[in-house]
C-alpha cells in the first residue's frame, strides 16, 4: 500500500481530511495516531485466556506467561497498543536503502541502542519510517504490537490482509491481540513447543534467534512457574 492509499483509508475512516497527496506529513501522522488510539481497548479476562488455552490445548498459565513477558504489564499505553519498532526488520524490508541516510530507523544489524525507552518515541520512530517509504507497509510491518508483541510482518498468518490492517486490529482490543496470538502460534508451528513447555524452542520461533541474548526462554519459564503456582 502506498502513502496515498493510506491517506484514503484514513479519510474513509473519518480521521484525515487533508489532500490525498501521498505525503505523510504532520497531518497524516496525527491521523494515523488518532486512528490507532481510538479504542475500545477492552482488556482480556481470565475466561478469554481460558478459552485461548483450550484452543491451543495448553494450561492457561502458559498463555498468561507469554502475555506477562511480552506485554511487560501493558498491552495499551495512552490508548494505543504498545509497540516496538525494529530497525533491522525495516532495513531488510526496504532493501537496506535507508541504512546510511536514516540510521536511527534502518540498520542492517540488530542494535539494542536503536530502541527508544518510551512509547511516544517508539511511535514517532515508526511514523518517521512510514513517511520515508513509498510502500508504507514496510513501516507498519517492522513493529510488534500489543500484549503479545507480534511483528506485523506476520500479518497473513494472523488473518489480516496487510500490515496496516494488522496494526489497526491490534489497536482495537486485547481480545483481538489474543486472537492474533493463537493464529500466530498455530501458523508458525509453535503449538507443540508450548504444549511441551519447551520454552527455548518456543522463544526461538516466537522471538527469533536473539532470544538467548534477551533471555526470553528463562523469562517465559519463570513467568509460567509463577502463574502455575499462584
Amino acid at each position: 500500500m502506498d502513502q496515498a492509499a493510506l491517506q484514503r483509508r484514513l479519510s474513509s475512516l473519518g480521521y484525515y481530511s487533508g489532500a490525498i497527496d501521498g505525503q505523510i506529513g504532520p497531518k497524516s501522522k496525527s491521523a494515523i495516531l488518532a486512528c490507532l488510539t481510538d479504542g475500545p481497548d477492552h482488556p482480556i479476562t481470565a475466561s478469554d485466556i481460558a478459552q485461548a488455552a483450550a484452543d491451543l490445548a495448553v494450561e492457561p498459565a502458559k498463555v498468561w506467561a507469554v502475555y506477562d513477558v511480552e506485554s511487560t504489564g501493558s498491552a495499551f499505553i495512552a490508548g494505543r497498543p504498545t509497540i516496538l519498532f525494529e530497525p533491522h526488520r525495516f532495513s531488510k524490508a526496504t532493501g537496506h536503502r535507508f541504512d546510511k541516510s536514516h540510521p536511527r530507523l534502518s540498520s542492517r544489524a540488530w542494535n539494542r541502542a536503536l530502541y527508544p525507552a518510551g512509547q511516544a518515541a517508539r511511535w514517532q520512530q515508526m511514523l518517521d519510517a512510514i513517511a520515508l517509504d513509498v510502500d508504507v507497509d514496510a513501516g507498519f510491518a517492522s513493529a510488534s504490537y500489543g500484549g503479545f508483541q507480534i511483528l506485523a510482518e506476520n500479518y497473513a498468518i494472523c488473518g489480516a490482509p496487510d500490515p496496516w490492517s494488522f496494526a489497526w486490529r491490534q489497536a482495537q482490543t486485547e481480545g483481538d491481540q489474543l486472537e492474533a496470538f493463537i493464529r500466530f502460534v498455530v501458523g508458525r508451528g509453535l503449538k507443540g513447543a508450548l504444549q511441551r513447555g519447551d520454552w527455548a524452542a518456543f522463544a526461538k520461533g516466537y522471538n527469533g534467534t536473539a532470544y538467548r541474548e534477551n533471555k526470553y526462554d528463562t523469562r517465559l519459564a519463570a513467568a509460567y512457574a509463577k502463574r502455575r503456582d499462584a
